[in-house]
C-alpha cells in the first residue's frame, strides 16, 4: 500500500501560500472592519492568483470547470494556519461562485468566474430561510420566470457577504411546495 504524499508542486504551494497569508494577507485582514467584507482582503487574493485557484480552468477563460479537490484542501489549510480571515474569504467566495460554475451558461461563468478570480466581485451565496434554516428540502422562496430574467419571492436569513455583494447565489425552494418531496 503506498502512503499519500503532496507532490513537490503541492508543497511548494502551500508554502507559497502560508507566507501570503502570514505576511499580507494577514496585515490587511487585521485592518479590516468586523462585520464587514474586507474588499482589500479580497482583492490581494485575487491580484496573488489564489481566487483562480477555485475554479482554475473557468478563471482563464477555459471550458473546464473542474478544480482538484486536494488542491482546494491544500490552499485552504494554507491561509488558515496563517489567517483565518483569508480562508474564510476563500471559502465564501467558492461557496458563492461554484453553483455558477457548476450549473451556470457559459456566458454567466465568462462574466463572473474572472471577475471573482481577480478579485473584483464579492459572491455572495443564500440558503437560509425563516423557519427553514439551512434545510435546503423545506426552502419556500420561489424563482418564477419573469420576461427575460427571474423574480424571486421569498425571504432569506443570515447572507454570508450580505453587506454589498456583486453577485448572490441564491437557492430557491423546490416546487411545488416547499418541504421533504415538494
Amino acid at each position: 500500500m503506498n502512503a499519500f504524499a503532496l507532490t513537490p508542486d503541492q508543497r511548494a504551494l502551500a508554502a507559497e501560500v502560508r507566507g501570503y497569508a502570514a505576511g499580507e494577507l494577514r496585515a490587511l485582514a487585521e485592518a479590516g472592519q468586523p462585520g464587514r467584507v474586507n474588499r482589500d482582503l479580497v482583492k490581494a487574493m485575487g491580484r496573488l492568483g489564489l481566487l483562480a485557484r477555485l475554479f482554475p480552468g473557468a478563471a482563464a477563460g477555459l471550458r473546464s470547470r473542474e478544480a482538484s479537490a486536494t488542491d482546494l484542501c491544500l490552499l485552504r489549510e494554507s491561509l488558515a494556519t496563517q489567517c483565518t480571515e483569508a480562508e474564510t474569504a476563500l471559502a465564501l467566495q467558492g461557496l458563492g461562485s461554484y453553483p455558477v460554475l457548476q450549473s451556470g451558461r457559459d456566458e454567466q461563468v465568462s462574466r463572473w468566474l474572472p471577475a471573482v478570480a481577480a478579485g473584483d466581485a464579492i459572491a455572495a451565496f443564500a440558503l437560509s430561510e425563516p423557519g427553514a434554516g439551512s434545510d435546503a428540502a423545506a426552502l419556500a422562496l420561489a424563482a418564477e420566470p419573469d420576461g427575460d430574467g427571474w423574480r424571486l419571492t421569498g425571504t432569506k436569513t443570515w447572507i454570508p457577504t450580505h453587506q454589498r455583494p456583486t453577485s448572490t447565489r441564491c437557492s430557491p425552494g423546490p416546487r411545488p411546495a416547499p418541504g421533504p418531496g415538494g
